[in-house]
């Protein structure tokens, strides 16, 4: 089979010949009046490289200099700043800018010429990226998946270069604040504005997990992070499972686990769900009626939209791939995400595959799942390890390969159980405690709670009752 033409981009077909008088229309709207012209080409961040003709290219670049360094653009400084270059000649001349000049743009209009300009510029890259990816295909790579991943990053770094939010004045999103926060009057003293944890007294330090936020839930080998994590995966899930505010909406979890499979996972949520012994759960020791228990909290995690991946060693921009095509999926269906949880962070590898150190590794995946979480406009909980230590009172220079993770936190808090540490004193059984270590917009505080080795689950303090 012969190879399919490439398409050269910068044949003048008439399609290209729109594009062009576009930008001659912009460039005379500009060379008109700058004052006005120039700062909506800028707003819609239109890139000399956006422009289809060369020429053009070399004028608008030479416009943004003079417009950067704070000087005036006109047809005489941009035709001595183009002298100075050398691109003159390559720009058309003195006689192409008077005729710029002459065409007359209108400078109201520069942010519609933009638009145009950049979404032709979009369309030009994917046929190239389409190019690349086919000749990709066409080289028999050793890994699609790998094919795909770089596919999915390339398409989606094209769009994610052209998405600019507006300096918008406060009048254009006062009405939403205020709708927003006259919903939550009526609510009782303790309402909360994020999604529910399932822990009243974290729901009243924290309101909930915030949406756009990136959660740290930290702690030492063995201390349950991933139960405690599922433990808020099930409260965000199956309202019927939290200790107070059952009456709030469930809203679709998805879980990310480098360390456990699916299989487990799932025995660990049916053990949480119905107080199940877990062990006997795995050996297959269950009586009749423990079977039928089991059975019925099987009909409630089938209910539940719980989302399971236990891909190894995931990299961010798959995570991010992963998460945005079901949260798109959710929205076609009127609904959004309630909750990403991550087990574990340390266990992510980074997107670049150059020579990084752990700790730069670890900066860019922190620096990730925060963008993640405002991209989606979820709250994302990662689990972290913290560094082994003497000290039984963990601390955030306990965060282990970066400093970054609680830069890039907006809560961090750590799980505690000191009957792991002491293991001689029976005092300390099934005692654990929740220390909120960073809250960026809240307090600070620690929660008293039980942990139920047997079903590897939490529960509210001292006077908690099952569900």
């Amino acid at each position: 089979m012969s190879p399919e033409p490439v398409i050269n981009i910068d044949t003048p077909s008439a399609l290209a010949k729109a594009d062009i008088e576009v930008e001659r229309v912009l460039l005379g709207a500009i060379l008109v009046n700058s004052e006005m012209a120039m700062p909506q080409a800028v707003e819609t961040r239109l890139s000399h490289e956006d422009f289809v003709r060369p020429g053009h290219r070399e004028i608008f670049s030479a416009m943004s200099t003079l417009y950067d360094n704070g000087q005036p653009v006109d047809q005489m400084t941009v035709l001595n700043a183009l002298s100075v270059r050398g691109s003159l000649a390559s720009a058309g001349g003195a006689t192409y800018l008077s005729e710029l000049f002459d065409l007359y743009g209108i400078p109201q209009n520069v942010s519609h010429y933009s638009k145009i300009i950049i979404d032709r510029a979009i369309l030009r890259r994917l046929s190239v990226v389409a190019q690349d990816i086919t000749e990709l295909c066409r080289s028999n790579p050793p890994s699609v998946s790998d094919v795909l991943d770089e596919a999915e990053a390339t398409i989606y770094k094209v769009r994610d270069e052209r998405v600019t939010n507006r300096l918008a004045p406060a009048r254009d999103h006062i009405d939403f604040v205020f709708d927003r926060i006259a919903a939550r009057i009526g609510q009782d003293e303790n309402g909360i504005s994020g999604v529910p944890t399932g822990f009243s007294y974290l729901d009243e330090k924290t309101g909930g997990f915030q949406r756009s936020d990136l959660i740290v839930l930290g702690g030492r080998p063995g201390m349950g992070k991933t139960a405690l994590g599922l433990n808020f995966a099930i409260s965000v899930a199956i309202p019927a499972k939290r200790e107070d505010k059952r009456d709030l909406p469930a809203a679709p979890v998805a879980i990310f686990s480098m360390e456990m499979g699916v299989e487990q996972i799932l025995q660990r949520l049916l053990c949480q769900i119905g107080h199940h012994d877990l062990l006997g759960l795995r050996q297959g020791r269950l009586s009749d009626e423990e079977l039928e228990k089991l059975a019925h909290s099987a009909s409630v995690l089938r209910e539940a939209e719980i989302y399971i991946d236990d891909t190894a060693a995931l990299r961010p921009v798959e995570l991010r791939a992963k998460a945005r095509r079901l949260q798109s999926r959710l929205r076609s269906q009127g609904k959004s995400l309630g909750l990403i949880v991550v087990d574990y962070l340390q266990l992510m590898r980074a997107n670049d595959r150059r020579n990084l150190n752990r700790e730069q590794e670890i900066s860019e995946i922190s620096g990730s799942l925060k963008a993640l979480a405002k991209e989606l406009d979820v709250p994302v909980l990662t689990l972290s390890q913290l560094k082994r230590s003497d000290e039984l009172e963990p601390s955030l220079s306990d965060l282990r390969e970066s400093g970054s993770i609680e830069q890039d936190a907006d809560i961090v808090f750590f799980v505690l159980r000191k009957e792991v540490i002491k293991t001689d004193d029976e005092t300390l059984r099934g005692q654990a405690e929740l220390r909120i270590k960073k809250h960026r917009n809240g307090p600070t505080g620690t929660m008293k709670m039980r942990f139920l080795k047997e079903c590897s689950t939490f529960a509210p303090g001292s006077n908690f009752q099952r569900f």
